[in-house]
């Protein structure tokens, strides 16, 4: 017999797919393609009795991991630092009838020496700090301590705002480890944007990145902007290293602001430029990063790897414009000119911001009324007691970025729908932070047309601080894919148990979590890794540090004598979601108990066999979903002080659970949908004898149901379903509901056919799925559960079939393990239950 061998060729297509052999009513899918020209370059044959076509390669030739061709960018999300509990540690030193009385803080760079307040003192066994000598010996009693001038000092006072390294080092280790070209940085780098804080994050997050190698692209956030305190009083030409709320509290010789800055309002802009925006520089100067006029370093382009970045600044507007405009309205047309004159010659577009277009943390607000009330709500909440009861944002605002549009759309008729078309139209990624949280969606203009979008990623949290879900998708422009909150709930928990720590006003996070995305030509993948965490301030104060050498932290505790002794932490990364498509994909939203069943085939373009494919049968019976609060008994919205997670209500250390337990204000479900995208490629490989079809969304999910501070519940409303009789049934899927999705989970059984080749025997073929960790093509249908007949409805188990039969040929254990050929539209046929590259390969095993 002769075989046939793909090096690659274009040939024409299979028959059509024809109508299976069922009694069941539901159709099936019938494929009605244009038949190409056949097109043969070149036949050989040898003295093995071996046919081989070969034709030109195309731009579709899939690369394999690790290639030239593959590359990764990543994602930074917010760094913010925030004091999240009231331990500090505190030594004292009487000389010349001085007490001193230190209250210590973060040995930034592990020295042993913490020099934050201006005296020498060793922390290298935390618990037994001391004041050292010129020597480093223990200072004697009544001597003089080492004095460290201020613009020597590494480390930082205690109170500071500073970063949280426990959290943000970890994430750094893990991009360099992954060889990542590009890392965005999607804002609220500082908490109260003060020199210090912006010195910490140069030095433990831009330049370790920079040092690797990485293009760093920042965007600021709501925290970068002076607004949310008294930001009169920061308008000052002197240094004070003693105040940690000093926007010059770092003796580096940058001056911020000078006497005529004090009338106006800049935002912190030259600070801003002076670190993060320094990381453009030498883009601008050269041509390849291209700015905004007049804010060239805070809204920009460049195109990197055939990727096109577009940074936004939601922050700007009245920096070039007397007039507050608004950001979409300023920057609409600039826009829309990037992504004419530039979408169409990547491969990609990402643009990224700080805040989500829609946020889960705050309510949108959509018209007038609305936001002047919830504008009231903010200013009026904490009656004039507290200086800090509303986050800072452009007029101490936070109502998402739809809500802007909805109200900038009221001056500029039709601004919205134009600003979701033309991200639509030209497949924009949209990358975002601020809800310290992950989530993906789909945003898209036309609610009764949800596939028809684009994406929105948040992209995690790197913040000590969390959020309950609190305002759930967006009922209009969103389509819900995946989210995972980190609330931590009650008192901190922590390992050492030599100091209390509580958590005060602010929820803590128990995950970190940030976005890789790699990028194979036509193709992008979102991964979203994550690692449990269990950390806070008081920790750091007390030594506690990450060592990238051994990939773990390093903590201190005493034994049972009270002698000091390290712990270590191996930290346990994670992938959490992981959608892959290309710009071209065969794309549908799935919701909960619908069907899979769509049909596909290859472009029309070079390179291509011409194979053609459908999912046969299959239902979405293994959602994720999540509890979201709703209002509360009166109706009224969730704002003010309480939307701010603020604890003046005595609940409970800022538990948000409490407040609505307190206020009867209901929990909801929202079930997440499944976004089925179906790709293909073709490859060099001999081994496929048809072109490759990616399937990816089946496996987002594992059926987990989460709280609105994001744990796992008990029982998950996907664990069961209702047949065709109305009789309640188990999932039969073979997944354990624990919100971490391995490589032995299986989601839901869908059955898939390709179209073989004209000239190929159908029983030397099976259906092969790649393995990504072998980087082989593996036969994972078994030569046992094969049938002789052509697909059946009535072999499937699935949602609105009953119970379903095995043909007579196999054992009834193969169940939706079933496979197959028709004949009859030269197709092989099988159940999967697992997402990724599926293609026709030789079964080693040939069915007679």
């Amino acid at each position: 017999m002769k075989v046939l061998t793909k090096t690659a060729l274009v040939i024409a297509i299979a028959q059509t797919l024809s109508a299976c052999n069922s009694d069941s009513s539901s159709p099936t899918p019938e494929i009605t393609p244009d038949i190409p020209e056949v097109i043969v370059e070149e036949v050989v044959e040898d003295s093995s009795d071996e046919t081989t076509l070969s034709i030109t390669q195309g731009a579709n030739v899939l690369a394999e991991n690790n290639n030239d061709k593959v590359w990764r960018f990543a994602v930074i999300p917010d760094t913010q630092g925030r004091d999240d509990d009231d331990y500090k540690q505190t030594i004292t030193h009487t000389y010349d009838d001085i007490t001193l009385s230190i209250d210590i803080g973060y040995d930034v760079n592990n020295d042993d020496i913490f020099d934050g307040e201006g005296w020498k003192i060793d922390v290298s066994d935390p618990y037994n700090a001391f004041f050292a000598d010129e020597n480093g010996d223990p200072l004697a009693e009544g001597a003089t301590p080492v004095a460290i001038a201020s613009n020597e000092r590494s480390d930082t006072p205690y109170d500071f705002k500073h970063l949280p390294a426990l959290l943000v080092d970890p994430i750094v280790s893990k991009i360099k480890a992954e060889g990542v070209s590009v890392v965005l940085a999607v804002g609220d780098m500082t908490d109260v944007r003060t020199e210090n804080e912006y010195v910490e994050w140069m030095n433990k997050v831009a330049h370790p990145l920079t040092e690797a190698g990485m293009t760093v692209l920042p965007v600021r956030g709501n925290h970068e902007i002076v607004d949310g305190y008294d930001w009169l009083s920061w308008f000052t030409t002197e240094v004070d290293t003693t105040d940690n709320r000093s926007v010059n509290n770092v003796d580096n010789g940058i001056d911020a602001y000078t006497e005529d800055d004090s009338s106006n309002f800049d935002q912190g802009y030259k600070l801003y430029q002076e670190y993060p925006g320094s990381l453009l520089t030498d883009g601008l100067a050269n041509g390849e990063i291209v700015g905004y006029e007049e804010i060239e370093d805070l809204m920009y382009y460049t195109v990197q790897n055939n990727t096109l970045f577009i940074a936004l600044d939601f922050y700007a507007s009245d920096l070039v414009s007397v007039n507050y405009e608004g950001t979409w309205l300023l920057i609409y047309d600039w826009l829309k000119n990037v992504l004419e004159t530039k979408g169409s010659t990547v491969d990609h577009i990402v643009m990224f911001g700080h805040e989500a277009l829609s946020t889960k943390k705050r309510p949108s607000v959509y018209n007038y009324d609305e936001y002047f009330d919830y504008i009231s709500s903010l200013s009026n909440a904490d009656n004039g007691e507290s200086e800090n009861e509303t986050e800072p944002g452009i007029l101490g605002l936070d109502t998402g970025q739809l809500g802007y549009l909805e109200l900038q759309d009221e001056s500029s008729p039709g601004l919205l729908d134009n600003v979701l078309n033309l991200l639509s139209e030209y497949k924009v990624n949209y990358i975002a932070g601020h809800d310290h949280q992950y989530s993906r969606s789909l945003i898209h203009p036309d609610n009764t047309n949800p596939s028809v979008g684009f994406t929105q990623i948040v992209a995690g949290n790197a913040s000590w601080k969390a959020y309950n879900n609190r305002y759930g998708i967006h009922d209009k422009y969103e389509t819900g894919l995946a989210q995972d909150n980190f609330a931590q709930v009650g008192d901190y928990e922590g390992t050492n148990s030599q100091y209390d720590k509580d958590l005060t006003k602010y929820e803590k996070t128990n995950k970190i979590s940030f976005v890789i995305v790699e990028v194979n030509g036509r193709q992008i993948t979102f991964k979203n890794y994550y690692a449990p965490v269990n950390f806070s301030e008081a920790d750091m104060n007390m030594g506690t540090y990450w060592d990238e050498a051994q990939n773990a932290w390093i903590q201190y505790d005493k034994d049972s004598s009270g002698a000091t002794v390290e712990e270590i932490i191996p930290i346990e990364w994670s992938l959490g979601d992981n959608a892959s498509y290309t710009n071209d994909a065969l794309q549908r939203v799935v919701s909960p108990y619908e069907s899979y069943w769509t049909t596909t085939k290859t472009p029309d373009e070079e390179g291509y066999i011409g194979t053609e494919a459908a999912i046969l049968d299959g239902f979405n019976l293994t959602y994720n979903s999540v509890e979201m609060l709703t209002t509360d008994t009166q109706d009224s919205k969730q704002v003010g002080v309480h939307a701010n997670y603020e604890d003046e209500l005595g609940t409970g250390k800022g538990e948000y659970t409490s407040f609505a337990n307190a206020y009867n204000i209901p929990r909801e479900e929202q079930a997440m949908n499944e976004l089925l995208s179906l790709s293909w490629f073709t490859d060099n490989d001999e081994t496929t004898v048809s072109d490759i079809l990616l399937i990816n969304g089946n496996l987002n999910q594992d059926g987990t149901y989460k709280n609105t501070n994001g744990f796992v519940q008990a029982s998950s409303p996907s664990e069961l379903f209702f047949d065709k009789d109305a009789v309640e049934t188990t999932n039969p899927t073979n997944v354990v509901r624990d919100g971490v999705i391995t490589a032995d989970d299986e989601a839901d059984a869908m059955t898939i056919a390709i179209t073989a080749p004209e000239g190929i025997d159908l029983r030397t073929l099976t259906i092969g799925r790649y393995n990504e960790e072998t980087g082989e093509w593996e036969e994972f249908l078994a030569d046992s559960c094969f049938t002789e007949t052509s697909y059946s409805d009535d072999f499937s188990v699935m949602f609105k079939s009953g119970a379903g039969s095995a043909p007579s040929d196999v054992d009834s254990s193969c169940g939706t393990y079933l496979w197959g050929y028709n004949h009859n539209n030269n197709t092989v046929w099988g159940f999967t239950h697992k997402d990724g590259r599926f293609a026709l390969i030789e079964n080693t095993v040939t069915v007679e």
